[in-house]
């Protein structure tokens, strides 16, 4: 499968005193989305699914390449999924401002999905293997 998906989950933030915003939460989880695909928590251990993200660990706005807003930190996974936690610069203007008023508050991964099988219960996908692009 060669398909880029966005898959949204909600984080918490905190404003930090040098204007920037710390975000944490779940990036992906093993849960069913709305679109009934799922990400098995493993899916991001197999065929290094993390290794080239870690390279260069980008949040993007709305998956724009072009605008830029962070880096995670850190990121690991957990029995349930995908767990990130990014510092979002001041430079990112507006967009830091409504992450700390509460306006924004959902992670969305862009990732390859790699191996995955249809689900006809959910008419979706159970993603078994994914390469990690931007959140």
């Amino acid at each position: 499968m060669n398909k880029i998906f966005y898959l949204s989950s909600v984080f918490k933030a905190a404003a930090e005193e040098d204007g920037s915003v710390t975000i944490e939460g779940m990036a992906s989880t093993d849960s069913v989305d709305r679109v009934g695909d799922v990400v098995s928590a493993d899916a991001w251990t197999k065929s290094g699914g993390l290794n080239n993200y870690k390279k260069n660990p980008i949040i993007l706005f709305n998956h724009q390449y072009s605008k830029p807003i962070g880096k995670a930190v850190e990121i690991k996974t957990t029995p349930k999924g995908l767990y990130i936690k990014a510092r979002i610069s001041k430079a990112s203007g507006d967009v830091g401002e409504l992450i700390k008023d509460g306006v924004l508050g959902a992670f969305s991964v862009g990732m390859r999905v790699k191996d995955a099988e249809y689900v006809k219960t959910t008419d979706g996908f159970l993603i078994k293997d994914a390469e990690l692009f931007e959140v």
